[in-house]
């Protein structure tokens, strides 16, 4: 199985998979035009990493801002991700910029729907 790798653009993040690591990682804004359609490709490579994955997982999510529709793929992705954490070791880290209020509580909420499996951690503003 490959890695895989989306570079960012102006209105999609850059998310990068590692099987070797078992590590994910999402970052960026994220407001495509069909969420659905964006993130297909990563959605599909993900259940096979996850059904595959030998060790730990750890993703990292760290957007400045996304849309109605992201934050409902976010909701699939981490409710798959809790779901494999019956099983393997998963982790899941919600980044943020320290003054950012919204997203802190985007965070809180995800990690009330996923649970323990989601640490909030917060970055200085640059």
């Amino acid at each position: 199985m490959n890695d895989f790798k989306v570079e960012s653009t102006v209105k999609t993040p850059e998310i990068c998979g590692y099987n070797d690591r078992g590590e994910i990682s999402i970052k960026g804004k994220c407001i495509p035009e069909d969420a659905r359609e964006f993130f297909s490709p990563f959605r599909n490579w993900l259940l096979e990493f996850t059904d595959k994955a030998q060790n730990a997982i750890n993703v990292e999510v760290d957007l400045e801002y996304f849309n109605t529709s992201t934050s409902n793929i976010l909701l699939d992705i981490f409710k798959h991700l809790s779901r494999v954490n019956e099983k393997k070791s998963v982790r899941i880290k919600w980044i943020y910029e320290e003054d950012d209020l919204d997203m802190q509580e985007v965070g809180e909420d995800y990690k009330l729907m996923v649970g323990e499996i989601m640490t909030l951690e917060s970055k200085e503003v640059l």
